[in-house]
C-alpha cells in the first residue's frame, strides 16, 4: 500500500527514517503463518464479493481492500540508464457512500529538468463492478478523462475518476510508475495496513545481485506469507543480467488502524516494509556505498555551516555572558540565569527545525527563531559559562519514533541542550516560555536521542519526563442536606506538566481568564474570591489556586442528600476504549492526581453506608489507584490518589491499564447517601 499515490488514504509520507521496529524481521525464514494462497486476475470479479453488503470482520468499515499488490522489478534503459518500475493493483469493495471517494485516485510523479530525469506512468487501467439486474456488469475506466496537472514545484499528477461507482460497487485499478534510479534509487516504503480493513496485501520485489538492500519491517501484524528465493534476473544489458532473490510479503485479513489513545504518530504503528539502498556493485564497475554510519552523521553535522558552524559563533552573546558571569560563579545558577534569558529574550517561530534557519546571531537579533536556533545558542551561552552543554537531536512524537538501525540526518526534526552540572544532568528547551529546566515539552518525549558531544563520538540517550501530569485538589466545606446546599473552599495545585499547560494558557492573561474557564468546568458551582498565586514567579513551584464556592441541589428531599464527593478532579469516562490492542501504550508523561474532601454534617446527620475501601494496583510498580471515605465525628473525609509512574505498556499489559481507569471511573461516581438520624 503506497500511501502517497491514493490520497483517500490515511494521511502521512513515509520516510526510510522513520520506521516503528517493534519487531524486526531479517528476511532469512521461508514461507511462515500458513498455506493458504490468493492470486486474482485482473477484470475478473467473484458474485459474493459483489453481493457482500458488511464486511464480516469490521461491521463499521465503510470500505474494504479486497486485494493490493505492489510489484517491483529493475530493467536497463539505453538513454535512461537503470529503470525502477513500480507496478500497483488495487481492489475496493464500496460498502457505504461515505467511501464514494475512493474511485478519485492520484498518481505523483517527479518532473526533472530533462527527460532522464522524470518519473511517467505506463499501463494505467480500470474497472468498475455492479450487479444490475441480477448480473455482473464492468464499466472500463474511459483514458480520455485522464488528467495530468502540476501539483507541485518538480511534481506532476496523474488524476483519474473511475466511472459508475455507487455502494455496493467493486472498484479496481492497476498501473507502473517508471523511476530511472538516479531520481528515486529505493522503493517507497508499502504499508500494509489503512483506515479501512484488508483482506489481502502483498508485496512483491525482485532485487538484483548488485543492488543491496536494507529491508525493515515495522508495525504489529503478523506477514502470512514471507517468501524469499534465488532466481535469474534478466535487466535488459548483459553487464547487469545474472543472479538475484525475489521476495513475497503477505498480510492477511489487516483490521482497519484506528488512532487510539496514547500513541506517538499513526506511522510508528501501521505494518509496512522499508528500504534503504546501502550498496550498488556493479560488475565490472565501481562499488558505491549509500550507506552511513551514525559517525558520518555526527561527522555532517559538525561540519554543516548550519549546525556546527553556528556552535562556533559566540560573539554577540558577549555581553549577556560577562553579566551572567559577574552575577554568579555557580554551574548550577548560570545554568539557570542563562536559560531564563534565552527563554525571555527569544520567540519560538512554530517551527521545530534541524537547521539554524538564517543562523543564530540573525535570530538573536531578530528575538525570534525556530527550536534548533533557539536551543543552539543556548548551547553556545553554556559553553561560554564553562556549563558542559551538548545539542542532543531527536525526532518529535509526531514525527515518529528513531529507527537507530538506519543512520540518517532525515531521523531527526528537533533540538534540545543537555546541560551537566556536577552529577546531575538536565534536558533543555528555552522555546517553551514556562517550561523550569529540566522539563520538556511532551512533544519531545519520544524515547531517544542522539547527543552530539563537543568532543569524541555521539551516542543515543534515552529520554525520560523529569516530572509527571500533577496535580492536588482539596474541598472544605459544609453540608446543609435540608436545602441541598455544599458551601466551602476549593483549591488546586498544580505542577509538572500540569503547571506547563496552565502557565502556557493563563500565564499572560489575566485572572478573571481563567475563572470563566473554571465556571465552565464546574458550572453547577457559585465561585467567589478567585486567588492565584504563583502563576510564571518562580517555574520550579506549583500553580495554586483558591476560591470559595457554593452548590445548591433543586432536587435534595428533607431528611435525605445524595452527593458525590469527588466534587473536582473525577474521572467521568475510561480513555481506553477498545476491547484490545495490537500496539504498545505510549503515555507520555506520569500521572499524579489526588483528592482531599472534608465535608462537615451538621448535628443528626451521618452516612447511611460506609463505602468500600479500593486500592488498585499496577504490575511491576507501574501505577497505583486509592480511594477511602470515612466519618470521624460529623467530618465525611474522602481521600482518592491515582497515580500511573510508568509511560509505556506493553500490548499484552492493556488489559490491566484498561481496567485501572475503569476502576477509576467507577468509584469516582459512587455517590454518598447522608440521611437525618432516627432520635
Amino acid at each position: 500500500m503506497i500511501n502517497s499515490l491514493l490520497p483517500t488514504r490515511l494521511s502521512g509520507r513515509f520516510r526510510g527514517s522513520v520506521l516503528s521496529i517493534p519487531f524486526l524481521f531479517l528476511f532469512l525464514g521461508f514461507q511462515a503463518f500458513g498455506q493458504d494462497d490468493f492470486k486474482p486476475k485482473l477484470g475478473l470479479i467473484d458474485r459474493v464479493s459483489l453481493e457482500m453488503t458488511a464486511y464480516p470482520g469490521d461491521s463499521t468499515a465503510d470500505a474494504v481492500y479486497l486485494y493490493d499488490r505492489g510489484k517491483v522489478n529493475f530493467t536497463y534503459d539505453d538513454q535512461k540508464g537503470l529503470l525502477m518500475t513500480t507496478n500497483i493493483w488495487v481492489r475496493i469493495k464500496i460498502l457505504k457512500e461515505s467511501a464514494l471517494a475512493r474511485a478519485s485516485a492520484g498518481i505523483p510523479c517527479y518532473e526533472g529538468p530533462s527527460y532522464k530525469e522524470q518519473e511517467w506512468v505506463e499501463d494505467l487501467k480500470g474497472y468498475t463492478y455492479n450487479l444490475e439486474n441480477d448480473q455482473i456488469v464492468r464499466t472500463e475506466l474511459d483514458k480520455k478523462t485522464v488528467r495530468r496537472e502540476k501539483t507541485a514545484e518538480s511534481i506532476a499528477t496523474t488524476k483519474f475518476n473511475l466511472p459508475n461507482v455507487k455502494k455496493g460497487s467493486i472498484i479496481e485499478y492497476t498501473y507502473s510508475v517508471v523511476s530511472p534510479m538516479n531520481v528515486k534509487n529505493e522503493p517507497s516504503p508499502w504499508v500494509f495496513q489503512s483506515s479501512i480493513p484488508s483482506r489481502w496485501s502483498e508485496y512483491n520485489i525482485v532485487v538484483p545481485d548488485f543492488l543491496d538492500y536494507k529491508m525493515t519491517m515495522g508495525g504489529y501484524l503478523q506477514l502470512h506469507i514471507n517468501n524469499q528465493e534465488a532466481t535469474n534476473v534478466s535487466v535488459g544489458h548483459s553487464r547487469f543480467d545474472g543472479g538475484g532473490r525475489s521476495y513475497r510479503f503477505v498480510v492477511k485479513d489487516a483490521p482497519a488502524f484506528v488512532n487510539e489513545p496514547y500513541i506517538t504518530t499513526e506511522a510508528d504503528y501501521l505494518s509496512k516494509i522499508a528500504f534503504e539502498l546501502a550498496t550498488v556493485r556493479v560488475p565490472g564497475g565501481m562499488v558505491k556505498n549509500y550507506s552511513q554510519t551514525w559517525e558520518n552523521v555526527d561527522r555532517t553535522l559538525d561540519e554543516a555551516k548550519w549546525f556546527g558552524g553556528e556552535l562556533r559563533r559566540s560573539g554577540f552573546l558577549k555581553e549577556i555572558r560577562d553579566e551572567i558571569a559577574q552575577k554568579t560563579t555557580d554551574p548550577a545558577e548560570r545554568m539557570t540565569l542563562a536559560y531564563k534569558h534565552i527563554q525571555d529574550h527569544m520567540k519560538w517561530d512554530g517551527y521545530s527545525g534541524l537547521y539554524s534557519g538564517d543562523g543564530i546571531k540573525k535570530a538573536y537579533d531578530n528575538r525570534k527563531g525556530n527550536a534548533c536556533d533557539i536551543n543552539l545558542m543556548l548551547t553556545v551561552l553554556l559553553r561560554e559559562l564553562d556549563v558542559e552543554c551538548d545539542p542532543v537531536l531527536l525526532s518529535t512524537r509526531s514525527h515518529g519514533q528513531l529507527n537507530q538501525y538506519i543512520p540518517l540526518i532525515d531521523s531527526f526534526n528537533y533540538v534540545i541542550a543537555q546541560a551537566r552540572v556536577g552529577e546531575k544532568t538536565y534536558f533543555l528547551d528555552a522555546s517553551v516560555p514556562f517550561a523550569k529546566p529540566g522539563l520538556l515539552p511532551e512533544r519531545t518525549l519520544n524515547a531517544f536521542g542522539r547527543l552530539i558531544p563537543k568532543k569524541g563520538v555521539g551516542r543515543f540517550i534515552e529520554i525520560n519526563p523529569a516530572d509527571s501530569q500533577s496535580k492536588l485538589e482539596m474541598i472544605t466545606a459544609n453540608i446543609v442536606p435540608e436545602d441541598g446546599i455544599v458551601k466551602g473552599s476549593y483549591s488546586i495545585s498544580y505542577g509538572g506538566y500540569e503547571a506547563l499547560d496552565w502557565r502556557s494558557t493563563y500565564a499572560a492573561e489575566t485572572d478573571n481568564i481563567f475563572h470563566e474557564a473554571l465556571k465552565k468546568e464546574v458550572p453547577e458551582w457559585k465561585i467567589q474570591n478567585l486567588v492565584i498565586k504563583n502563576k510564571a514567579e518562580d517555574l520550579k513551584g506549583t500553580v495554586n489556586v483558591s476560591c470559595d464556592f457554593e452548590l445548591e441541589d433543586e432536587n435534595a428531599s428533607p431528611g435525605v442528600f445524595y452527593f458525590n464527593p469527588i466534587m473536582a478532579g473525577r474521572w467521568t469516562k475510561n480513555p481506553l476504549k477498545s476491547k484490545d490492542r495490537i500496539y504498545p501504550i505510549d503515555l507520555g508523561t506520569g500521572i499524579s492526581a489526588s483528592f482531599i474532601g472534608n465535608f462537615t454534617l451538621p448535628e443528626g446527620y451521618a452516612l447511611e453506608e460506609m463505602p468500600k475501601a479500593e486500592i488498585v494496583v499496577l504490575p511491576e510498580k507501574g501505577g497505583k489507584f486509592s480511594y477511602q471515605v470515612r466519618q470521624v465525628g460529623n467530618v465525611i473525609q474522602v481521600n482518592t490518589m491515582i497515580q500511573v509512574s510508568r509511560t509505556r505498556f506493553l500490548p499484552e499489559e492493556y488489559g490491566d491499564l484498561k481496567e485501572f481507569f475503569e476502576r477509576v471511573v467507577q468509584k469516582h461516581a459512587q455517590p454518598l447517601v447522608i440521611k437525618k438520624k432516627n432520635i
